[in-house]
This record gives C-alpha cells, sequence and structure tokens, in this order.
C-alpha cells in the first residue's frame, strides 16, 4: 500500500482524495504541534503492517507547489541560513522528514529518491485529458535508512544537501537533455494496450448504447438528468484540473516567517 503525506484538503478530492484517505495517508494541517502526533501515529501504523506488505510513504519536503514567488522567497531565505540556492527545487522543510526517520529507523529499509524530469516543460491534467504526448525520465537513488544521521540536525542537513545535487541534476538535463547517468527505456507492454481496449468497449458501449436510447426513446424528465450529470462531471473535471495548475497553488511558501524551512 502507499501513503502520502499531504494536506488535508487533499482528503476531499473525489476519487483519489478518498483513495488516499482509505489508506490511512498521513494528512497535515501544517501545525507542528498536531502534525508531529499525526506523523507518529502514521508511521507506527505502516510499520505494523506483516513483514511480507509493501508498504511506501511518499513524501514531499518542500511542503507546496513551486511557484515562481516561491522559489524567491525560498532564495531569501537559503540567503540568510547559508543554505544552499536553488533553481528548480524549493528549500525543503526537514522537520517532518527527520522526525519520520528518527521514528522509523530499525523498522524501515530504505529511503527512495526520485527526481522526475521532463522533456517539455511542466505537463498539467488538462494535457494529459488533450492527449499530449508527455515524455519523462525519472532519476531514482536508493538510501540505506541505517546510513543516514540519527539527530535532526544532520538529517536536515543531509536533505538539503540531497536537494541542492538534485537541482544540479535537473539543471544539467535542461542544459544537455540528459541525465547524469546511464538509464534505460521502460518498454511498452501490449498487455496494457489490451486491457485498455478491453475496458473501453465493456463500459463505453454499453454507456453509448444506452444515451442513444435515452436520445430517441427518453422521457424529458430522463434526458435533463443525463444533462444534469453531464453538467457535474464536467465541473467535477474542472474542479480536479485546478488542483493542477501551479497559478492556483495554495498560498503555502509565498509568506515568509520566521519558522519558514523549520
Amino acid at each position: 500500500t502507499t501513503k502520502i503525506y499531504g494536506k488535508k484538503v487533499l482528503q476531499l478530492i473525489p476519487l483519489i482524495g478518498w483513495a488516499w484517505w482509505f489508506t490511512e495517508s498521513l494528512f497535515l494541517k501544517r501545525d507542528w504541534t498536531k502534525d508531529k502526533q499525526i506523523i507518529q501515529e502514521g508511521v507506527r501504523t505502516a510499520v505494523e503492517y506483516p513483514d511480507n506488505y509493501w508498504v511506501t510513504l511518499l513524501l514531499f519536503p518542500e511542503g507546496t507547489r513551486l511557484t515562481n514567488q516561491k522559489l524567491e522567497n525560498s532564495h531569501i531565505v537559503a540567503k540568510e541560513k547559508g543554505y544552499p540556492i536553488m533553481k528548480h527545487h524549493l528549500l525543503p522543510r526537514p522537520k517532518g522528514f527527520a522526525y519520520s526517520i528518527q521514528e522509523l529507523k530499525g523498522k524501515l529499509n530504505a529511503v527512495y529518491d526520485a527526481t522526475v524530469v521532463f522533456d517539455d516543460g511542466y505537463p498539467s491534467l488538462m494535457d494529459v485529458l488533450h492527449g499530449k504526448k508527455i515524455m519523462s525520465r525519472i532519476r531514482a537513488r536508493r538510501y540505506e535508512v541505517k546510513d543516514l544521521p540519527d539527530s535532526e540536525e544532520e538529517l536536515s542537513e543531509w536533505l538539503r544537501n540531497l536537494f541542492k545535487e538534485k537541482d544540479d541534476v535537473v539543471e544539467k538535463f535542461y542544459q544537455t537533455k540528459e541525465l547524469d547517468r546511464p538509464g534505460f527505456r521502460i518498454p511498452k507492454r501490449y498487455n496494457d494496450l489490451v486491457m485498455h481496449i478491453f475496458w473501453i468497449i465493456v463500459t463505453l458501449v454499453p454507456l453509448l448504447f444506452y444515451l442513444v436510447n435515452v436520445l430517441f426513446y427518453g422521457s424529458l424528465l430522463h434526458k435533463a438528468v443525463i444533462v444534469l450529470v453531464f453538467v457535474l462531471v464536467n465541473l467535477l473535471a474542472k474542479f480536479m484540473i485546478g488542483f493542477t495548475q501551479l497559478e492556483k497553488g495554495s498560498a503555502y511558501g509565498k509568506v515568509i516567517t520566521k519558522k519558514k524551512a523549520e
């Protein structure tokens, strides 16, 4: 099972948010006195799974999405504290990461760092819906938990250095279109195509048949209900797309506070 660290509002997103809620993901309130307890309970629940049960905890230490304004504020804080200046990443907020590692030492095997880059800018859900071809590359590294530092200060420094390394990799990629190590292309699987076609036939063909029958033989009320459903689905799609648009992201990180980067 996969659990995420995410802001509390994410659990309200239809379908995917509900799925995260059912997996007992860690929904944070951005108040450390409360979030510490949430993280403690969440990671302890995760390690109670059977030994042969795969559990993944997904964390974005920046705590928010990247925008130009947030990046500028991140640079200000980094200069004040003597932290690395990054072009493509916000300064990570290491407190939750450090506390999680301290709780999981001896219980979790490894930390996987994944850096995702795209050949053509930053795609959105709208690009996916429009059928736009999206090419991505993933640079993944494994770190044994037993090899990580123990104290919060050392873990925080380790995380900042890791992000600086990630940022250098991304910068080099946008200059050369190559990552810093050889990779391999995941081969296409025809099973996926067959499964996709199968579900199109199973779901869309009966739906189309049903809609044609309603159009020609349904009552006025029946047709009105169908129109209402389509309107609601359209509004829901726009709502979910809004969550993927950077300009509609949260205000978290736009205002510099004394506790910034803690």
